[in-house]
């Protein structure tokens, strides 16, 4: 029998190949940026050279590297103070790879030494390799407390090869979400030891990592809470490991770990607190359901079909933890509307839904559950049709991240018809059968979002 380990390790193989072969950190086909710090990655990144190379906290000046390569500058309407627009939680995990980076560049050659040269696309590249794989070894450490290793094996597979968080954890690893995948696992890692060992110290490191997930993506708060419903809410609680002095001391952790985001908004536009997306926002009134799970431009069910086996799970997950079935179930409910209220329900250029990655952790669960179910509970014909479902959405999932890695996907129009061509083709669809999304109408709330 092949153990999770020896399989989490061929799949950190293969994203290493899969990573060195595509050269993110390369120019190609004629675009000005790479694909490491460029697009979103670039404004979570842009902290690091800002502050430890430019000394430019409120982007006043030239930069020594082409402004090109930052995206996501805005200008406070009141003050008239610049600033990027994501905030800084990326760029506290970017920070290693950043510094060894810079110091080899300064020893080897110093006039590339201004933060985007190639190696720094090969730090940040490596990082959003490191994380993903971390939060994927974490994860089989905590998943083996509840079902069998032979069950995790499986789920290791499905859940990196068989769904975007391979190519968000490869080719354009940088991006928040492997990181954010990471940091959950992080979560249910220490949250499993702070109460099966009862080990009290463990209550802070949950609050530095929940303040760091915050402070990578806001909304995100609804992974700590879900961390923190799950065990505390079942009745296994040990007597007096939950105090509320324990409590407000985690709390205070994970707030101090917001407060140079604070600082940061204070010195660039005089004012603490902003929201720094200027007229992007969400639509609360208008989640776009439908498309945001079905849709031939994005829907997380179409081009991340292992979606469904992870649901399947949720019918094991109440049977054998109803309070964990009910806990992570009410979170994917909200998760889910959360991200398909915000104005660009498809989320721009993207491999499927992207945002959904940020669920997979608490998600691997079920679906963990499911296989669990599959290999232990079902005759031998079921087992093996699962088993070999289970299969097929990998492969499907890679010719779909091979195709996307081509452009043959195309970013932000794809339609059924160009959809089944590039099935088909595995190649580019014609323009004709593309389906351009209006973002000027969307960003208003004039597009029609069903």
């Amino acid at each position: 029998m092949v153990r999770s380990k020896s399989v989490f390790w061929f799949i950190a193989l293969i994203a290493l190949v899969f990573t060195i072969w595509q050269k993110p950190w390369t120019e190609r086909r004629g675009y000005v940026r790479n694909q490491v710090i460029s697009y979103d990655v670039a404004g979570y990144y842009a902290y690091l050279p800002m502050v430890f190379i430019e000394g430019d906290v409120r982007l006043e000046k030239p930069w020594k590297y082409d402004m090109i390569q930052l995206v996501g500058v805005h200008e406070h309407p009141e003050s008239g103070g610049r600033h990027l627009k994501f905030t800084m939680g990326m760029a506290v995990l970017y920070a290693p790879f950043f510094a060894a980076s810079h110091a080899y560049t300064l020893a080897v050659n110093p006039s590339e030494a201004h933060g985007f040269s190639m190696p720094y696309r090969v730090g940040i590249a490596l990082a959003g390799l490191f994380y993903p794989l971390l939060g994927l070894s974490l994860l089989r450490r905590v998943l083996r407390h509840y079902v069998p290793d032979a069950a995790i094996a499986w789920t290791l597979v499905a859940l990196f090869l068989g769904t975007n968080l391979f190519y968000y954890g490869t080719y354009r690893g940088a991006m928040s979400h492997g990181a954010t995948f990471m940091l959950t696992a992080a979560m249910l890692f220490h949250a499993d030891l702070w109460r099966r060992r009862e080990q009290a110290w463990r209550l802070l490191v949950l609050g530095a990592l929940a303040g760091l997930i915050v402070l990578i993506r806001p909304v995100n708060i609804l992974i700590p809470l879900a961390v923190a419903a799950m065990f505390t809410l079942d009745g296994r609680l040990p007597t007096g490991l939950l105090t509320e002095k324990r409590l407000a001391r985690a709390v205070a952790v994970a707030v101090a770990v917001g407060i140079p985001q604070l600082i940061y908004w204070k010195l660039s536009t005089g004012h603490w607190i902003l929201w720094s997306y200027g007229a992007e926002g969400f639509f609360w009134s208008e989640p776009a359901w439908i498309q945001g799970l079905f849709s031939w431009r994005k829907g997380w069910m179409l081009y991340t079909p292992m979606a469904a086996f992870m649901i399947f799970g949720f019918w094991g997950l109440a049977r054998k933890k109803p309070t964990w079935g009910l806990v992570v179930g009410l979170y994917l409910i909200v998760h889910t509307y959360v991200t398909f209220c915000w104005w660009a329900w498809w989320y721009g250029g993207s491999f499927g839904s992207r945002p959904m990655i940020d669920a997979y952790a608490l998600l691997s669960i079920p679906l963990a559950v499911y296989v669990q179910r599959i290999q232990e509970k079902s005759t031998n014909w079921l087992r093996r049709i699962s088993l070999a479902s289970l299969v097929a959405v990998v492969v499907l999932n890679l010719y779909q991240t091979v195709a996307y890695s081509f452009s043959f996907i195309h970013y932000d129009s794809m339609s059924r018809e160009a959809y089944f061509e590039v099935l088909q083709t595995f190649d580019y669809p014609r323009k004709e059968s593309l389906d351009a999304p209006d973002y000027e109408a969307a960003l208003e709330g004039r597009a029609e979002r069903y």
